[in-house]
């Protein structure tokens, strides 16, 4: 079967080079965001713009603030008009900030609103985990205008409205363009493993292969690593070297970044729902022996001590349009 693109999704490409170029009037701007879709779904990527911000807000008055960039991405799917507005699902959220020199992750996803009858209305909300915390939820409120035009996405996002101690994330985003997207797929060789691992004594299962596709998107370059979002996973664990579509289903994001300063390393860093299990970290761990744009990378969910899942991951840049259906299903 060729996989080709959503028809509508050509309708927001298109839309995001008409509003670049300066060709949507502005009038037509306003209402293009209220009028019905069911476009399919889009990686964004965080702008520069984008910040968190941890501490005391006015009112109240305290010592305690924490700010940096965050960067990563998101997936926004297809929009549901009611008649006056255009409701987005948030999924996906693979966003990344360094805090006191650690890399802290945030994930999660919600809905995006934009619509109104007068004037352009818009809101956030995200039920998001920001390292180790639970589970909160960030919310814009329905705010009247727009700092930019739609399709782009730029609002500020807290748990108590930026009132006193707050966490307060400025969210700037816009639709990735194709050529930063890079389609990947899993070489003969990468497998699934499961159980005890060292000097743990329970049984350790078998070598399973796995199949399946997912896409780098550009992140960021600085003097000692590239880095990439890794969006739209979807690899099956399979029973045998048969490639059916039956199988356990493994979905998931994160990210990966290669260099170095005097040897070149890598380190993939996932985000993965295995089956019904939930959403798990597993991580390589800094890596050498880097043949990028290959990557071959050993991750792991505790570093293969005691009980563990490991999956041995090699895979190439994917040049084929030719994919199995049963692997592009959400």
């Amino acid at each position: 079967m060729i996989c080709r693109p959503h028809k509508h999704l050509f309708g927001i490409i298109a839309l995001v080079a008409a509003v670049a170029a300066g060709t949507i009037p502005a009038a037509a701007q306003s209402t293009v965001p209220t009028a019905p879709t069911a476009s399919g779904p889009v990686i964004y990527r965080l702008d520069k713009e984008s910040t968190f911000q941890r501490g005391c807000f006015a009112p109240c008055l305290c010592p305690v603030m924490e700010q940096a960039p965050m960067r990563g991405t998101f997936i926004l799917g297809g929009g549901v008009y009611d008649g006056l507005f255009t409701t987005y699902k948030v999924s996906d959220v693979n966003w990344v900030v360094a805090l006191n020199g650690t890399d802290v992750r945030i994930t999660g996803g919600g809905t995006y609103r934009i619509g109104g009858e007068f004037a352009v209305q818009q809101e956030l909300a995200l039920d998001l985990q920001v390292g180790d915390d639970p589970v909160q939820k960030f919310d814009s409120g329905l705010i009247t205008g727009s700092k930019v035009p739609f399709p782009a996405i730029s609002l500020t996002i807290s748990i108590h409205g930026q009132t006193c101690f707050d966490t307060v994330l400025n969210v700037s985003a816009s639709p990735v363009p194709p050529d930063q997207i890079h389609p990947y797929r899993l070489l003969d060789g990468t497998t699934f493993q499961r159980g005890c691992f060292g000097a743990c004594a329970c049984a350790l299962g078998p070598k399973q292969p796995v199949i399946g596709t997912f896409s780098l998107v550009d992140l960021e370059t600085n003097s000692l690593f590239t880095e990439f979002a890794v969006v739209n996973v979807r690899w099956l664990v399979t029973s045998t070297s048969s490639t059916t579509a039956s199988g356990l289903p493994i979905r998931g994001f994160g990210t990966y970044r290669f260099g170095g300063e005097f040897a070149l390393q890598q380190r993939l860093s996932l985000d993965l729902l295995v089956g019904t299990e939930p959403l798990t970290h597993y991580d390589s761990g800094l890596q050498s022996g880097v043949a990028f744009p290959r990557i071959d990378s050993l991750i792991s969910i505790n570093g293969g001590v005691c009980f563990d899942t490991l999956i041995d991951m090699h895979a190439a840049p994917r040049r084929s349009t030719t994919v199995r259906p049963s692997l592009m299903e959400p």
